[in-house]
């Protein structure tokens, strides 16, 4: 039996409906009854639909949110918290002003926007929060920024992958909840879903050979890389499902209930 079971949410738990379905819950339940335990570990922040999946996988565990620069317990006590540098962020919010771009910055408590546009309000329902309207320098000049985040489309995408950021950790994500539409995150030097989950299981005290995880987008491959039990599903990106032999279904068809399911059995 796998002890711990690390699973990203949009694409993997998550699908078109925003919601976890009941068979992935099924499956979640029998595998803790059972003495496994689970973690989220998302792009996402530590509110709204994130927090009551984490708070329903685990509610005494820590989890791994903003891409691995916050872990904390869902109840907002932070493990972790890992702030971008203040000129790095200055720099992202001058691109973003100068190529009109949705731009998102996260405290660890909140969601702060310019402006709100038609795609920034959609991401905001998808994650059930609502983003607070500020100049975003205010922002940065008064808390730490854990990370900078850009909501674009497909045609927008060779725009923000243009701006070189040393020692930045960038990562793409999607969500088959909105379509079209690409999630690139900004974290510090040397954080990532990666380094979260080596934390995360150093502070559990399990080995890393023993963890499973779970996930769907080129921005999960530093979790997957980690741990002993990759696992990936079968909407994946093609890198991951060429990469990890693994796969199981669509997350559309319960694909990460069959993950949990397989926890119990090795």
């Amino acid at each position: 039996m796998i002890p711990l079971v690390i699973v990203d949410l949009d694409g993997t738990m998550i699908g078109s409906s925003g919601l976890v379905r009941e068979c992935v819950w099924q499956a979640v339940e029998k595998a803790k009854a059972a003495g496994v335990k689970a973690a989220v570990c998302t792009g996402r922040p530590c509110g709204g639909g994130a927090q009551k999946v984490a708070q329903r996988l685990g509610p005494n565990n820590p989890h791994i949110f903003h891409s691995g620069a916050v872990i904390s317990y869902p109840d907002g006590r932070p493990l972790s918290v890992h702030a971008l540098p203040g000129a790095v962020t200055e720099q992202v919010i001058a691109f973003s002003r100068e190529r009109n771009l949705v731009l998102e910055l996260y405290t660890p408590g909140e969601m702060f926007v310019e402006r709100k546009t038609p795609l920034s309000e959609a991401h905001a329902q998808m994650i059930a929060m609502s983003a607070v309207v500020r100049d975003l320098k205010s922002v940065l000049a008064s808390e730490p920024i854990v990370r900078a985040q850009w909501v674009v489309t497909s045609a927008q995408l060779s725009i923000v992958e243009a701006l070189k950021l040393n020692n930045m950790q960038i990562s793409r994500a999607s969500s088959p909840v909105l379509k079209d539409t690409y999630f690139i995150s900004i974290t510090q030097a040397g954080v990532s879903k990666g380094t979260a989950v080596e934390h995360l299981a150093k502070h559990l005290k399990i080995d890393l050979a023993n963890i499973m995880a779970v996930g769907d987008s080129r921005g999960d491959l530093p979790m997957l890389e980690r741990v002993g039990h990759p696992v990936v599903m079968a909407n994946s990106e093609p890198e991951l499902l060429t990469r990890y032999p693994t796969v199981v279904g669509d997350v559309e068809a319960c694909g990460a209930a069959e993950a949990f399911e397989l926890a119990l059995r090795r």
